[in-house]
C-alpha cells in the first residue's frame, strides 16, 4: 500500500477525526448499565460476538459491496445496499448514530475536496466511509481493517469511561481481540449476498432499552 494511502486510513480510522463518533456507545452503556459489562474479561466477552456475528456478516460485507460499487461507479448499487443496511440496524438510536455520522462525515470529505453527487447526500456512514477509502485509494482489504480497528477502539473508549476501565486493561482488550479483527476481514469478504445478516438478540434489546434509560453519557 501506497504511504499515502496508509495516511489517509490513519486519517480516516483516528478517533479524533470530527464526525462526533465519540458521542455514540452502540448500546455498550445499556450493557453497562444492567452489569453485563463490569470489567476487562466482560468487556472482551461483549465484543467478541459483535466482531464475529454483526461486523463480519454485516457492516464488513456490506463495506465491500459499497467498495467495489464506488468503483464501478454503480449508485443505484449503492443506495439499495443502504437500505438493506438500515434495515439491519435494529433500534431508533443506530439508525440515528448511522445517519448522523453519515451527515458529519459528509461534511467533511466535502471539505476535503472529495466530489458528492447531489443524489449520494442522504447516504450514511458506512457507504461513505467506503466511498472516502476508495477516493484515497485505500485497498479493500486494508479498509476494512480501518474501518474495523475504529469501532472497536471507540468501544473500549466508551468502556473506560463507564465502566470504568483502566487504560492498561484497555489496551490488553485491543490486543486479546486483534486475531478477531482479522477474522472478521477474512469471513466478511468472503460472504455472499444471501449471507448477509446478524442475528445478536441481546444487542438489539440493550441498545433499544437504552434509549429510555435514566442517566446516560452516550447517544447510543
Amino acid at each position: 500500500m501506497q504511504i499515502s494511502a496508509l495516511l489517509s486510513l490513519l486519517h480516516l480510522s483516528s478517533p479524533s477525526l470530527p464526525i462526533g463518533a465519540f458521542a455514540y456507545s452502540q448500546g455498550l452503556e445499556g450493557a453497562v448499565e444492567l452489569g453485563w459489562v463490569k470489567d476487562e474479561a466482560s468487556l472482551r466477552e461483549w465484543l467478541r460476538p459483535l466482531l464475529e456475528s454483526a461486523q463480519a456478516t454485516l457492516d464488513v460485507p456490506l463495506f465491500k459491496r459499497f467498495y467495489e460499487a464506488w468503483q464501478d461507479g454503480d449508485r443505484a448499487q449503492i443506495h439499495q445496499w443502504q437500505d438493506i443496511l438500515l434495515a439491519y440496524r435494529e433500534t431508533a438510536e443506530l439508525v440515528m448514530e448511522e445517519q448522523n455520522l453519515g451527515k458529519t462525515l459528509l461534511r467533511l470529505l466535502q471539505s476535503l475536496g472529495v466530489t458528492i453527487e447531489q443524489n449520494d447526500k442522504s447516504l450514511s456512514y458506512l457507504p461513505l466511509y467506503a466511498k472516502a477509502c476508495q477516493h484515497f485509494q485505500v485497498p479493500l482489504k486494508e479498509a476494512v481493517a480501518g474501518w474495523l480497528w475504529s469501532w472497536l477502539e471507540n468501544q473500549v473508549t466508551v468502556a473506560c469511561k463507564t465502566v470504568p476501565l483502566g487504560q492498561t486493561s484497555a489496551q490488553k482488550v485491543l490486543l486479546e481481540l486483534m486475531p478477531a479483527i482479522e477474522q472478521a476481514i477474512t469471513t466478511g469478504l468472503a460472504i455472499e449476498d444471501d449471507e448477509i445478516g446478524l442475528t445478536l438478540p441481546n444487542f438489539a434489546m440493550v441498545s433499544a432499552w437504552h434509549e429510555t434509560q435514566y442517566s446516560r453519557l452516550f447517544r447510543s
